[in-house]
């Protein structure tokens, strides 16, 4: 998976850029929900979905790392993704998974509530989001897509994690 085909990938515009002339070129996106909230990532960032795992917490970690999980001979940091978006931890359920996503040549566990679909979308239906930017911050979500009576956000996993991690390495030792 190479960083130049992904969907998601910051444009000027906030929106993923399709092929001149093809609006209607279709994307896959993996939809899930995080509370009562949906979002939706590039299918070409997720490897695989997995139940919950054993995890082992990392000391002094940021605050929405609950720590790394050991996969097939690779240690993976695990995110829990309504303690970054919400911060409140996840609920626990049968239906949580683990999104094995792929961020450059790193790769991270990222935990969510529920899976809801793999969907297709025509790259001419993904909505530029908001811009409502924080200050100093990348915007989180790039786009909307669906129904009026049911949007998806879609997340800029790489821009979620970069300005956490960035934000908490300048904190200050407790």
């Amino acid at each position: 998976m190479k960083d130049s085909v992904n969907l998601l990938a910051h444009h000027p515009s906030g929106v993923p850029e399709a092929p001149a002339g093809h609006p209607d070129s279709p994307v896959q996106l993996c939809a899930f929900f995080v509370g009562e909230d949906e979002y939706a990532l590039d299918i070409q960032r997720v490897e695989e979905v997995l139940p919950l795992q054993r995890v082992t917490p990392i000391p002094h970690a940021p605050s929405f790392v609950e720590g790394v999980l050991h996969l097939r001979g690779v240690i993976l940091p695990v995110v829990d993704l309504r303690k970054r978006l919400q911060g409140q931890p996840s609920v626990e359920s049968r239906k949580a998974r683990l999104l094995v996503c792929r961020l450059g040549a790193r790769r991270v566990a990222v935990k969510v509530e529920r899976v809801a679909e793999v969907l297709r979308a025509r790259r001419g239906d993904i909505k530029p989001a908001p811009a409502l930017r924080v200050a100093g911050r990348s915007p989180f979500v790039v786009g909307v897509c669906g129904p009026p009576d049911r949007l998806r956000l879609l997340l800029d996993l790489k821009a979620l994690l970069r300005a956490e991690l960035e934000r908490e390495a300048v904190r200050p030792a407790r």
